[in-house]
């Protein structure tokens, strides 16, 4: 059973075993410096990058969800408000790709962006990334260039 749960400190160290054990750095954080694999520096960054958004005590600036397969941390999904709608999120490990668990995660960040007031949601990818490009199809999306955006109204 897939599910979302919101990220606290509490569930923030799981999230970062999942994403050294099943992922790219560059899949789940902007890149660091200096760093081309998940190493102490990497792996600060990553904690540092979620304490600054989601984990931001005075004025978070998303919403971010642990991705959980059976109860286990398998990625992350997130909201960010702006201007147009929130702006859609989201990574999973890759054991747990191409088993429909994106699937499961596109219609949770929906219900969680109604919750939160949104009346419309966005997502961007790029052309290459064909699991991205699946979920987006039913929002029809557009491309331009390497970029491929989509958007859809939650009413």
């Amino acid at each position: 059973m897939v599910g979302l749960e919101p990220l606290a400190e509490g569930n923030l160290r799981l999230l970062l075993a999942a994403a050294v054990a099943d992922a790219d750095p560059l899949e789940v954080m902007p890149p660091v410096a200096g760093s081309t694999g998940w190493d102490a520096v990497s792996e600060q960054a990553f904690l540092d990058f979620h304490r600054g958004r989601a984990l931001r005590p005075d004025a978070p600036v998303e919403y971010t969800y642990v991705i959980t397969v059976d109860g286990r941390v398998v990625g992350a999904a997130r909201l960010e408000p702006g201007e147009h709608g929130v702006e859609a999120g989201v990574w999973i490990g890759r054991s747990q790709r191409g088993r429909g668990v994106g699937k499961a995660v596109a219609e949770q960040l929906r219900a969680a962006a109604t919750a939160i007031g949104a009346r419309r949601i966005h997502a961007v990818t790029t052309v290459d990334n064909m699991a991205a490009r699946k979920l987006l199809a039913a929002a029809t999306p557009a491309v331009d260039g390497d970029t491929v955006t989509a958007t859809v109204d939650l009413g």
